[in-house]
């Protein structure tokens, strides 16, 4: 098997360690991923939610603070496990949205499933001899050939759905075990079942002395909200506070710990809420406005919500916990990431006759926090989840090197969900084929962090590198500091907008008329990736 060995002999040597006599085997990878976790949700990021193992990967590692996605769930995972646009790799939009839109079915990039043009640095990493493992969300394919053991994974305990009840999925979720549909074990919180399986995976492989890929593909915090007792109530009235308050001092930690700039303003909030895949005229009411009651049933969904997260955390200390007891944490790269930003959903059904309070967070409950808790979770930037402002794409990333200890970094460049399949593929010396199984291959768009992890550069992409995104009409370009935003009226203009980010991170000053140049110069770009990509535009 192939190795880096220069690249490992670096990373040993820059992190104040003496390099082993022999290197075992090239390095683990464990890539994790939160579903919908919000900018600002994680204690390295300024939350007070506890967060004690990502945070030791965060003091341990380095900090992105500058990480792009899509902005929603499946699309961000395609272009992770492609390298890749997800208009390219058959993501252009949610599979659940391609089939009732005449205009997107049976489109070349509009599949639903990671199609033929693209290959799963899954595939790439097992035919190198990696063991590959994923436990969690797939949301990129329903049937045999779409399914994780076609797509590379040796190993696999999915939800092929893009969500569930953590606790009982109903019988119209569909599970994927290994190399064939199975059913969820009823009764099992998702992110313990989960580590339980990757925990399982490892174990039954580790004789062999083989490296691995491990995707926790977590649920968590995705709703319906719903997590043990014992999590919620370490959180029982703490956000009593409403969430007006919180976002405020959400936005002054992330100051505190400069991971936003010190000059940055809190960005005003729109005055009515938005959807996923609409936008909804109600009015937003602040905490003030809202009755005793309300305000207790508000408080109620962030806690359940902050208790997800809590034991996320937990669970990733599981796994951390586990490599170091079979001697495996100090030979493996550890990346953590959320899919896109907060969530927008809102929902508090309960059945009628249990106590609606009560029952919230448990099994038989179907909640979601809201817009007001998603601005909080979002704190620093516009919108969330399903839109191209910043809420929705800019999420929290942090890399733990093999052997890294307490670097306490942050890097403020420019990154992207892209270009974590290339890093993999450099750190196990595999050439990017043209070709996979008499398939002609796209290039892959995104570009290896290695060279900054191991501190060779600052930055992964030049300055003159242009990034894209459409999804549901919402559309961004981005080229260096600046970026042209276009949403729909009335969170937005229904135009292309001109931001610079560097002065203006939220979004909050157009300067299209101002810079008519530049902006020109911006439309120029998304013409060209339109093209590139073969987005099809369903707003003009």
């Amino acid at each position: 098997m192939k190795i880096n060995y220069l690249f490992f002999v670096i990373l040993c040597c820059s992190c104040d360690n003496k390099l082993p006599s022999t290197v075992k085997k090239p390095p683990n990878i464990v890539l994790v991923v939160a579903d919908d976790l919000g900018y600002s949700d994680l204690g390295c990021f300024g939350s007070e939610i506890s967060t004690p193992n990502i945070d030791a990967l965060a003091r341990q590692g380095q900090i992105f603070t500058s990480f792009y996605t899509a902005a929603v769930c499946s699309p961000t995972r395609a272009m992770l496990l492609t390298g890749t646009d997800n208009h390219i790799a058959g993501l252009g939009n949610m599979a659940e949205q391609i089939q009732g839109i005449d205009q997107l079915a049976g489109q070349p990039g509009y599949e639903g499933y990671l199609n033929d043009s693209v290959v799963s640095v899954a595939h790439l990493l097992k035919d190198q001899g990696y063991h590959t493992y994923i436990a969690g969300k797939w949301h990129l394919g329903w049937t045999p050939d779409q399914s994780p053991k076609a797509k590379g994974f040796e190993r696999s305990y999915t939800l092929l759905d893009g969500s569930a009840n953590h606790y009982y999925p109903d019988k119209l979720r569909t599970f994927w075990e290994n190399d064939h549909y199975s059913t969820y074990p009823g009764g099992r919180y998702s992110t313990d079942f989960y580590t339980d399986k990757l925990i399982e995976f490892i174990d039954d492989d580790k004789s062999d002395d083989q490296p691995f890929f491990l995707f926790a593909a977590y649920t968590s915090p995705h709703w319906p909200l719903q997590a043990p007792s014992e999590y919620i109530e370490k959180y029982e009235g703490q956000y009593a506070i409403g969430y007006d308050s919180l976002r405020v001092l959400r936005f002054r930690a992330l100051k505190e710990k400069n991971i936003i700039s010190k000059n940055a303003s809190l960005p005003e909030l729109p005055s009515v809420k938005g959807k996923l895949f609409d936008i909804s005229d109600r009015q937003l009411l602040s905490w003030a406005d809202l009755d005793p009651e309300e305000q207790r049933i508000e408080a109620r969904k962030m806690e359940i919500y902050a208790a997800m997260v809590d034991n996320l955390d937990y669970n990733i200390g599981r796994l951390i916990g586990h490599l170091k007891k079979i001697d495996e944490y100090d030979n493996t790269l550890f990346i953590f990431l959320s899919d896109n930003g907060a969530a927008v959903t809102e929902a508090a059904y309960t059945p009628q006759e249990l106590d609606p309070y009560e029952a919230m967070g448990t099994f038989n409950s179907f909640i979601a926090y809201g817009p007001q808790w998603a601005h909080a979770s979002t704190a620093a930037f516009r919108l969330y989840k399903g839109y191209s402002a910043e809420g929705g794409i800019h999420t929290p990333m942090i890399i733990k090197m093999p052997l890294d200890r307490e670097q306490k970094r942050h890097s403020s460049a420019f990154t992207t969900v892209m270009d974590l399949a290339p890093t993999f593929l450099e750190l196990a010396e595999i050439n990017y084929p043209a070709t996979y199984e008499g398939r002609q291959l796209t290039p892959l768009k995104g570009k290896s962090l290695l060279p900054l992890l191991n501190g060779e550069q600052e930055n992964v992409h030049a300055e003159d590198y242009v990034m894209g995104w459409e999804l549901f009409g919402r559309s961004a370009i981005r080229k260096g500091d600046w970026k042209i935003t276009n949403i729909e009226s009335p969170l937005g203009t229904g135009e292309f907008e001109l931001f610079n980010l560097e002065e203006d991170p939220t979004e909050s000053n157009d300067l299209a008329k101002k810079y008519p140049e530049k902006y020109q110069e911006m439309l120029i770009h998304w013409q060209q990736y339109v093209e590139e990509t073969g987005v099809i535009l369903l707003r003009e």
